[in-house]
């Protein structure tokens, strides 16, 4: 049976030009949109509005940031997209502790977005 790809968009990275605009552009979305700053989600490289949306606090991959999508079996949705002419930059995999991949970028991108795949 050939494998259906579960791809669930879990965030979007929105390159900042400093920790700054990405702190005013959180703000900005709590006002708004009552999407709460998440602190258990801040990290040296962004903060979160809610869960959906990760203001970098510098510029990072894509020229405008990145697109997150979560899977349920990463080594075959990578093999799904592969077949498919995508390719992924091995330097960008991180790993659970157990030594599965965790993420992994695309090397292309689209609409100016980075692509990064996540195990769910």
């Amino acid at each position: 049976m050939a494998y259906t790809p579960d791809f669930e968009l879990v965030h979007i990275g929105v390159n900042c030009a400093d920790e700054a605009q990405a702190a005013e552009c959180a703000h900005k979305f709590e006002l708004l949109f009552q999407l709460a700053v998440n602190p258990a989600k801040e990290s040296a490289d962004a903060r979160f509005t809610g869960t959906q949306i990760e203001w970098m606090k510098k510029p990072g991959r894509g020229e405008h940031g990145h697109l997150a999508l979560a899977t349920a079996d990463l080594p075959a949705a990578r093999r799904y997209l592969e077949e498919k002419g995508f390719s992924f930059d091995e330097e960008s995999i991180k790993h659970f502790s157990d030594g599965r991949v965790l993420v992994i970028y695309a090397k292309e991108q689209i609409g100016g977005f980075a692509i990064h795949l996540m195990q769910k």
